[in-house]
């Protein structure tokens, strides 16, 4: 029997809520698009004024001076530029390569067009203290050559002076100041405010130094973490004034006496800053701005009333002495690995497991890579993300393609992960390394909600079946944690004493979440030598038996977009200038986001202490 037909419904008319959430999708999506379209407008504006605004052709000044000026913090590579960042002026806007750094300073060095260079370093704003030995390095082989090296400043910070050091001639404003307060940093914690908060966090760990999660349980250092912190930091100082006393003809004993007693200096002085600096030898003259530009046009050899005559700023010398890349037959190819250690795909400034596999892989299948340098700044992260990351330079290996790490400013927890099965590993003598440590932490809420009248309830097959937030943590599913936190500890023994020759002993009586400078883990057996990247390039070299090479840099290209928000950037500046110290709510907040505790399995090797001393 056949149905009978059904007559058609009419349609059902949206309500006024939904009209109205329709109407404002519609706006949302016109403005999304306007906003897009003048962003593209804006960009296409300065590309154009950057091309035809100037009077004349930039070029190279015949018995010129480089200016070297860097902006921001200097890392390996760039990060990804924000729109909205840009848009708005919000945070940290430029950032400059340790490379640009040190490739202006080779080329200018062998330019005969360039008689000097000139360090303007105000508004560098951080620098870690190994890529500050790797440019001194630099700033050593340039003065080598013969030719003149100033540096100048309204003010210097303690990274920037002891660049300036390196000078032939340090100047200083009359009314600037040298600041020399040392290393060292604090944290905070949030053990007590937690509990008011009703806020439950469930810990396992392994490893007596292993502070990460200190901040959250504590309302101060243990006395381990401080013991194991202080021994870092007196050694990173003590190399500082070792430095700076042997480039200026100092005694340490006068650096530190002008450190720990400055407040008496400065009352001798009369509260003159500027001049406590120059008497005790830190700099070698006092001079205002317009005698600079004297001194610097004297240099350049540039005419009077010219005050921007002989001089090229050093990221524009790059452009104009930059040769095409030429591929070679024979390559060592360099991966940086520079940020927190996270899972899938990530954005420069993040360490991707996916996103750095794929460059990985990448250098494994081209056959004119012969050997890989992995650069390595990162105080670790995600422990599943850390191992996908060794699988992948396992596999690099087994294709017979030598693996040489190259240690920057920090290589640390999961970055000393990646680092272990290296052929070779080298660091800086103050690269902050080691952190053999594990953890996982999972904060539960339901002390928090109980104090507003809220309660979780449910049912369940299984002891499993209600882990969540909201309902605590059960003794067996905190035994699972902790004994899932004991295995990844194991396999962290493991492939270091494998990759090491050590015996898993020998690992833990280094490890157990204790940090190194690159010079002691050199002693205890963690890394082979000591050098900076052309160092690590060279054994790479060696190790793959090729004499006739070049180094390339495999990186995920940017897109033209992504070079057009980088060149913004670099031209607008950095807008956070000095030393600023954050607020307590904004150093909160800071310390939880760089946690990035996102680790699928909730495993993490992460060093606490290293973002501190950046």
């Amino acid at each position: 029997m056949s149905q009978p037909s059904q007559s058609p419904q009419p349609p059902v008319k949206p309500s006024p809520i939904g009209r109205f959430f329709r109407l404002l999708g519609r706006i949302i999506d016109a403005l999304r698009t306007f906003i897009g379209r003048l962003l593209f407008v804006l960009v296409l504006v300065v590309v154009l004024l950057l091309i035809f605004g100037g009077p004349t052709p930039l070029q190279v000044p015949e018995g010129g001076l480089v200016v070297i000026n860097p902006r921001g913090p200097v890392v390996e590579q760039p990060g990804e530029v924000d729109p909205a960042t840009l848009l708005l002026g919000s945070g940290e806007l430029a950032t400059t390569p340790v490379r640009d750094i040190t490739d202006t300073l080779k080329r200018a060095a062998e330019d005969e067009r360039i008689a000097g260079v000139v360090l303007n370093l105000g508004e560098m704003t951080s620098i870690s203290p190994a890529n500050l030995e790797t440019v001194g390095a630099a700033l050593q082989a340039f003065k080598a050559s013969g030719k003149s090296l100033t540096a100048h400043g309204d003010y210097y910070d303690q990274a920037q002076y002891l660049l300036a050091s390196y000078a032939d001639t340090v100047f200083l404003h009359p009314m600037g100041q040298v600041l020399l307060p040392g290393y060292g940093g604090s944290q905070l914690f949030y053990n007590e405010l937690l509990d008011k908060l009703g806020v439950n966090v469930h810990i396992f760990r392994v490893g007596t130094y292993k502070a990460a999660v200190e901040p959250f349980e504590r309302n101060n250092m243990s006395e381990e973490s401080r013991a194991n912190s202080q021994q870092l930091v007196d050694e990173l100082w003590q190399t500082y004034l070792t430095q700076v006393a042997e480039n200026r003809g100092l005694s340490e004993q006068l650096l530190r006496t002008y450190t720990n007693d400055f407040a008496d200096h400065l009352l001798a002085s009369d509260g003159d800053t500027a001049v406590t600096a120059l008497e005790h030898g830190l700099v070698d003259e006092l001079i205002s701005r317009p005698q600079l530009r004297n001194r610097l046009r004297e240099l350049a050899g540039g005419d009077e009333g010219d005050a921007a005559a002989g001089t090229i700023e050093f990221q524009q010398y790059l452009t104009l002495t930059s040769r095409p890349h030429l591929p070679k037959e024979n390559e060592i190819g360099v991966i940086v690995a520079e940020g927190t250690i996270d899972v899938g795909d990530q954005p420069r400034g993040v360490i991707g497991a996916d996103s750095l596999a794929a460059l990985i892989r990448e250098a494994r299948r081209d056959d004119s890579v012969k050997a890989v340098v992995l650069r390595i700044d990162s105080p670790g992260g995600s422990a599943l993300a850390s191992e996908l990351i060794r699988q992948e330079l396992d596999q690099l290996k087994s294709a017979g393609k030598p693996l040489v790490v190259s240690m920057g400013g920090t290589a640390a927890s999961g970055g000393y992960w990646i680092s272990a099965m290296a052929d070779e590993i080298w660091a800086s003598p103050v690269t902050i390394t080691g952190s053999i440590g594990i953890f996982g932490m999972i904060p539960t809420f339901e002390g928090s909600l109980a104090s507003i009248g809220v309660y979780a309830d449910g049912v369940s097959t299984t002891p499993l079946t209600r882990a969540d937030s909201f309902t605590g943590l059960s003794e067996q599913l905190a035994t699972v944690f902790q004994a899932t936190v004991e295995d990844g500890y194991r396999r962290f023994l493991r492939l270091v004493a494998e990759g090491r020759g050590m015996t898993e002993e020998q690992v833990d009586a280094v490890g157990q979440g204790q940090v190194w400078s690159g010079a002691q883990a050199q002693q205890y057996g963690l890394v082979d030598q000591l050098g900076d990247l052309d160092d690590a390039v060279a054994a790479a070299a060696r190790l793959a038996e090729v004499n006739d090479y070049q180094m390339r840099y495999i990186e995920t290209p940017m897109s033209p977009g992504e070079v057009l928000l980088q060149g913004m950037a670099q031209n607008i500046g950095s807008a956070v200038v000095g030393n600023v110290s954050l607020g307590g709510w904004q150093r909160m907040f800071s310390d939880l986001a760089a946690l990035r505790l996102n680790d699928p399995l909730n495993l993490y090797t992460l060093c606490e202490f290293c973002a501190v001393l950046r």
